[in-house]
């Protein structure tokens, strides 16, 4: 049962990153709208597609990973430290001043609940050698 909630954990953040990828290239004066930057350089759409694809090639890697989670456990750890990563980048842009909770607050969020649900469901059995 742990590994199909993990199975389903890992193709939801797949999922969700591929979506926020082709947010961000799609429609990036929205998103930075949305974000609250206000008027943006004409440079700025080339670096949200960038971001955009930044997220969107490791999220097809864990719907693949989704799949097959014990074959592929490297993906499985890869999934909690980015989404670690994630958490903790937006929680340090708040607490500095960069940009505030109601502007990144969703994404901190979404790490959050990722970080704990992927953790929870972790196979710790197959990732020790010999069993």
């Amino acid at each position: 049962m742990m590994i199909r909630g993990l199975k389903i954990a890992l193709i939801a953040y797949g999922v969700i990153g591929i979506l926020l990828g082709l947010v961000f290239g799609v429609v990036p004066y929205q998103v930075a709208s949305m974000f609250g930057l206000g008027e943006t350089a004409a440079y700025v759409p080339y670096f949200m597609a960038m971001c955009g694809v930044s997220f969107m090639a490791p999220a097809v890697w864990l719907i693949i990973a989704g799949r097959d989670p014990l074959r592929h456990i490297t993906w499985v750890k890869f999934a909690i430290l980015w989404a670690i990563l994630c958490a903790v980048a937006g929680a340090y842009s708040v607490v500095r001043g960069g940009v505030d909770f109601s502007q990144i607050g969703p994404g901190i969020i979404i790490g959050a609940v990722f970080v704990v649900g992927l953790l929870a469901l972790y196979p710790h059995c197959a990732s020790r050698p010999g069993q």
